[in-house]
């Protein structure tokens, strides 16, 4: 099963050679066993799987949102989605991150089909970030500072960054002037009427 993966992936690395040239090193990063290629707005992962002892899987994944509130109603729109594209389909990773992917056989796989997944994917990303983010806030990866897209520092587009508070000052104690202690006053006797 190891080899058909490690084949796959050499295959892969080379397809994805051919398909960005010289500007590999700079569009394509190789994190682990998987590839991260930039594509518009999307940053897709590609990685082999193992399926079976004759195959394997080569699934496309972008993130498509980060930090976005999941509730019933995001929820619902990914499921229509889902039942409606005619490939790949949107899920949530542990951390509620928003991926798109597709998985295609490694076995017989040739270069366009290779490059027609990684467009997909990125495509379907693109398309529904921004509307995913209107009805449940978070990043796009773009945006996003992300260790998964091998970022250090978000990027600013489409004017989308937050806005961060500005840092509040540490209080300074003034020292309290020290007024004279008041001596206590004397308490008189109570004074006692005759009889």
């Amino acid at each position: 099963m190891a080899s058909i993966v490690i084949a796959t992936r050499k295959r892969v690395k080379s397809y994805l050679k051919e398909i960005y040239g010289k500007n590999y090193k700079n569009s394509v990063q190789e994190v682990d066993d998987s590839f991260v290629v930039r594509q518009g707005s999307a940053a897709v992962n590609i990685f082999v799987r193992p399926l079976s002892k004759e195959d394997c899987l080569v699934t496309s994944q972008a993130y498509v949102v980060q930090n976005a509130k999941i509730g019933p109603k995001i929820l619902g729109m990914l499921m229509r989605l889902n039942a409606t594209n005619p490939v790949g389909a949107f899920g949530l990773l542990f951390d509620d991150t928003i991926v798109f992917r597709h998985s295609i056989s490694g076995a017989n796989l040739d270069l366009n089909e290779l490059r027609l997944n990684i467009r997909t994917v990125a495509f379907f990303a693109d398309e529904y970030d921004d509307d995913i983010r209107k009805i449940a806030g978070g990043f796009r990866a773009v945006d996003a500072p992300s260790a998964l897209t091998g970022d250090a520092q978000p990027a600013a587009a489409k004017g989308t960054a937050r806005k961060q508070a500005p840092a509040k000052k540490p209080a300074v104690k003034k020292a309290a002037a020290k007024a004279p202690a008041k001596k206590p006053a004397a308490k008189k006797a109570p004074v006692r009427k005759k009889k």
